[in-house]
């Protein structure tokens, strides 16, 4: 099957340098590398490149612990 695809310049270029350091063609590259990706995804039920990731979320300390008004915040000024 043959598929049209637009890459970054920067994207093709690096696949291309990859690709020659490989000594195979960009296409061989590409198919190599979707492969990868598919059996990736179905060994571990998620995309090898697109793991969860865990954040710590700021903590912002209250003067009045347990309260935070925010009846006069306007939020939909926020949303305009």
């Amino acid at each position: 099957m043959r598929a049209t695809i637009d890459f970054r310049d920067s994207l093709y270029q690096k696949s291309e340098s990859l690709a020659a350091s490989r000594k195979i063609t960009v296409e061989q590259f590409i198919v190599e590398a979707v492969s990868k990706e598919l059996q990736a995804n179905l060994t571990h039920g998620k995309s090898a490149t697109h793991r969860v990731r865990h954040e710590a979320l700021p903590v912002i300390r209250s003067m009045r612990a347990g309260t935070l008004d925010l009846s006069n915040f306007g939020f939909d000024t926020l949303l305009t």
